[in-house]
């Protein structure tokens, strides 16, 4: 009888342990890769424009919904682009978890940020009088996980007159 008890006691605990530390998984998915593009695009209305984000992190469902619940943010910055030094035009834009346009996919972490009818002041980073000056705005994307870890991209640079 003694013999059962105890293969019962160590089938009881190994079950236990089991349940506590679970098998062994597959650990979540380190954020390395990030994508961004912009689009800038004349509005009806004269002077204002629509402008157009989006903002990638490759990576499977699981891990974006663990990011996101765990604090990751996107940040965006908006520059004019110039030969010397960028100008800083705009940002931090900050989206978290309950922000529109942020989301867990199946392909991962997706921004789709949209600003209708900014106005062109926003957009206007040279100065515009002088003939065939144009502006370049690009925007530069931050990814920044719960822990404070961070990765950027730079979007394209879109160009024209502001």
């Amino acid at each position: 009888m003694k013999i059962h008890a105890i293969r019962r006691s160590a089938i009881a605990a190994a079950l236990l342990v089991s349940g506590v530390l679970g098998p062994a998984g597959t650990p979540a998915q380190a954020a390395t890769q990030i994508t961004a593009s912009l689009a800038i695009t004349r509005s009806a209305e004269l002077g204002l424009f629509d402008v157009r984000v989006l903002v990638k992190v490759p990576m499977n469902l699981y891990d974006a919904n663990g990011y996101l619940n765990n604090g990751a943010r996107i940040e965006l910055r908006f520059y004019g682009e110039d030969p010397v030094s960028d100008d800083f035009l705009v940002g931090p834009i900050t989206y978290v978890r309950s922000a529109t346009g942020l989301s867990a996919t199946e392909q991962g972490i997706r921004l789709s940020a949209s600003w209708q009818e900014a106005p062109g002041s926003w957009l206007n980073e040279d100065d515009g009088l002088a003939e065939g000056v144009t502006d370049e705005i690009y925007v530069r994307a931050r990814f920044v996980d719960g822990d404070g870890a961070t990765i950027q991209a730079r979007s394209n640079t879109v160009k024209g007159i502001f």
